[in-house]
């Protein structure tokens, strides 16, 4: 009888210390699962970001101002021109009213050679427009697009932002990594506030 109970208990304790070592190895990867999860997801997301920054300063390059949305910005993309310009150093001789003689001042000449489309000049002819509403690995969520003016020293500057939340990049594992999501934190390229055009990632 006491051999049998010895065994069980050898049995059980054998169960018991697989459990408590499967326990601590899930204690130990997890956070290493999550940030290699996080690593892939972000380099996905941050080059979409990326690309929003490019079509949106293309657009300024053409209206002085930001894509207030989504919409417009992608609009521009899939069926906008962009004028193709050759910029020359030049020079000319002008009459100086204070020295009373003639002076040389050096000059810009700009010319437009021709239009091509910005979807093509930006990304190629290839690429999909559409790629740029919505996060990557989201359950279909848009990025968060938003433009306007600051003032900065008496000058007006249009500044822009888009966003992409980590609860959209995580939403199907935001149970599981639940203790290492920041819920108020995304990745950002721009700012509303400040003339900037970085990732809040640099």
């Amino acid at each position: 009888m006491s051999s049998k109970f010895s065994l069980i208990a050898k049995i059980v304790l054998g169960v018991l210390i697989i459990f408590l070592g499967y326990k601590l190895y899930t204690i130990i990867q997890e956070p290493i699962d999550f940030e290699n999860l996080k690593e892939k997801r972000y380099t996905v997301v941050k080059d979409r970001l990326e690309k929003i920054r490019d079509a949106q300063k293309a657009y300024r390059t053409e209206y002085q101002v930001f894509a207030e949305d989504l919409e417009s910005l992608i609009a521009f993309v899939d069926t906008g021109k962009s004028a193709i310009i050759e910029r020359k150093d030049s020079s000319f001789m002008y009459y100086n009213t204070t020295y009373l003689q003639e002076m040389e001042k050096d000059t810009i000449i700009t010319k437009i050679l021709g239009y091509e489309p910005v979807k093509e000049k930006l990304f190629g002819a290839d690429f999909n427009v559409n790629s740029l509403r919505l996060i990557p690995f989201s359950n279909n969520v848009p990025f968060m697009v938003a433009a306007g003016k600051i003032r900065i020293n008496e000058v007006t500057v249009p500044v822009f932002e888009a966003k992409a939340p980590d609860t959209a990049v995580f939403h199907d594992v935001l149970s599981k990594y639940d203790q290492y999501i920041d819920n108020d934190y995304a990745l950002q390229v721009g700012d509303l506030n400040e003339a900037t055009l970085s990732g809040n990632w640099k």
